[in-house]
């Protein structure tokens, strides 16, 4: 019988401890708090509507933080991240399109190398982004302030094709494989925009 009741009493203090642990007060700040009315009407129009310029992507994020550079650089690598993955889902597409364009006449090997050097290259030059606009935000969260950062990034897609296309140039077997593709085409057109565009 005092086993039993002894059991009871625990289960009884354990559920207690829980309620009251669910219902104290956090003392931490909720760094990511739902949006107030405030925060949303200055949202940056740049961040609702992403700006779109020929030769140039562009992606948004935002983070928060107890530290204001901590929360602007969450957001950079956030929108950072975004644009390599949107980068790399392309490339992948461009590279089935030079598989079927220039025809079942090109070995596997010279695909893998175009492969490789687009990979290469886009690698390299999507590191070359730039923070074209950040804006920041003090919010309060259980009575401490948070900062909110969002961020646009700029990446120029004009520069990365010309240099992929400088490098496909430079091995012969690739560029006679694939240079009566539509792809060739789009390209040549791009990189000869991004010279005007350098040079006017």
């Amino acid at each position: 019988m005092r086993i039993e009741n002894f059991n009871c009493l625990s289960l009884i203090m354990f559920a207690s401890f829980i309620a009251l642990d669910c219902s104290g007060p956090k003392t931490g700040p909720d760094l990511s708090p739902e949006p107030a009315r405030k925060v949303m009407s200055n949202i940056p129009p740049w961040f609702i509507e992403t700006p779109k310029m020929d030769g140039f992507r562009y992606e948004t994020a935002t983070a928060t933080s107890q530290d204001l550079q901590l929360a602007i650089n969450k957001a950079t690598l956030d929108a950072a991240s975004r644009l390599a993955a949107t980068i790399e889902s392309e490339m992948e597409g461009y590279t089935k399109r030079v598989q079927e364009e220039s025809g079942a006449n090109t070995s596997s090997d010279i695909l893998d190398r175009y492969s490789q050097t687009q990979s290469q290259i886009i690698a390299t030059s999507l590191r070359d982004y730039s923070v074209a606009k950040k804006e920041l935000i003090e919010e309060k969260s259980n009575n401490q302030n948070i900062f909110r950062a969002y961020v646009l990034l700029e990446w120029d897609e004009g520069a990365a094709q010309k240099r992929l296309l400088d490098k496909i140039k430079s091995d012969k077997e690739i560029y006679d494989a694939i240079r009566a593709t539509e792809l060739m085409e789009e390209m040549e057109a791009k990189v000869e925009a991004y010279r005007n565009r350098k040079s006017g």
